[in-house]
């Protein structure tokens, strides 16, 4: 290593642009990205009139089958116990 690297401010400026980075790609997946594909795609836009029509959050959708889920989950612990046998 030289003596360049081994300096903290050089760390902490590095630290900065890696920080940079994430903060700009997290904006452009999270806020831009969404916005654009939305605007763009006939079938999103229709599945979002229909869940806005039926009064549906998209996360409603996914995890709310909870005897189904309890069932998964007690058949993967006893396939869990009967492996580790």
């Amino acid at each position: 290593m030289n003596d360049i690297q081994d300096n903290p401010m050089y760390r902490l400026v590095n630290l900065g642009y890696f920080c940079a980075i994430a903060a700009v790609l997290f904006f452009f997946f999270s806020v831009i990205s969404p916005r654009f594909i939305v605007a763009n795609s006939p079938a999103l836009q229709h599945y979002g009139e229909r869940q806005d029509f039926y009064e549906i959050h998209s996360g409603a959708l996914y995890y709310t089958d909870l005897k189904t889920q309890q069932e998964t989950q007690s058949s993967l612990k006893y396939a869990r116990n009967r492996i580790a046998k």
